[in-house]
């Protein structure tokens, strides 16, 4: 991993950080939260936000968690830092 690389995945850990945070979230919360999203969306398949939500919420999570941003943010450090291959498409 380039070092440019290595400090824009820092950037994006702070910002995740500091956005979670800022919702009341403590830090082993956002960990686990993050863990707990990439356990859901691992196997792959389809999923949106509101199924993640609904999947969180059941696990125990406070409803609607994870906002847009915050899911943008989690899927830039788990394609930046473990290789997962995130395909998007948006439906209307």
């Amino acid at each position: 991993m380039l070092l440019t690389e290595k400090s824009n995945s820092i950037d994006v850990c702070t910002t995740l950080f500091f956005h979670l945070s800022s919702t009341g979230l403590k830090i082993s919360e956002i960990n686990s939260l993050v863990s707990d999203v990439f356990n859901i969306i691992k196997e792959g398949g389809d999923f949106t936000q509101g199924l993640l939500n609904q999947t969180l919420s059941e696990m125990g999570w406070q409803k609607d968690i994870v906002d847009e941003y915050s899911l943008q943010l989690i899927m830039s450090i788990l394609e930046t830092e473990f290789n997962f291959k995130v395909t998007a498409k948006s439906l209307h």
